[in-house]
């Protein structure tokens, strides 16, 4: 039995993810290096400030490295099917697509 042929859209969709990944981790790295000269450049309260903000924004792009990285595996959705509101965020995750107000219903009784 021949083996079958490997998506060829999956493959591009972990390709780009691969590439997000490296980009995010790039500039992450260059960010990270930012505000390591900006604590040497600027050594008053003010510039540790922003070197701590710069270093957070390094944080914030490692993870978001991370989690591309993660999608590009074709790992299942972290988060199942849930009942209720989900509000959107910066994660890219999906809402619910149900309109409107749901009702809670109770079993009928027996």
């Amino acid at each position: 039995m021949p083996a079958e042929d490997p998506d060829p859209e999956t493959d591009d969709r972990a390709d780009w993810w691969a590439r997000l990944a490296t980009a995010l981790d790039d500039a992450g790295r260059r960010v990270g290096r930012l505000a390591e000269q900006l604590g040497f450049d600027w050594p008053d309260p003010t510039g540790r400030e922003w070197a701590e903000r710069t270093a957070c924004v390094r944080a914030e792009l490692g993870r978001e490295a991370a989690t591309a990285a993660e999608m590009g595996t074709g790992r299942p959705d972290p988060l199942p099917d849930r009942r209720g509101v989900r509000l959107g965020g910066t994660d890219a995750a999906r809402v619910d697509d149900h309109r409107g107000v749901r009702i809670a219903e109770l079993e009928p009784p027996r």
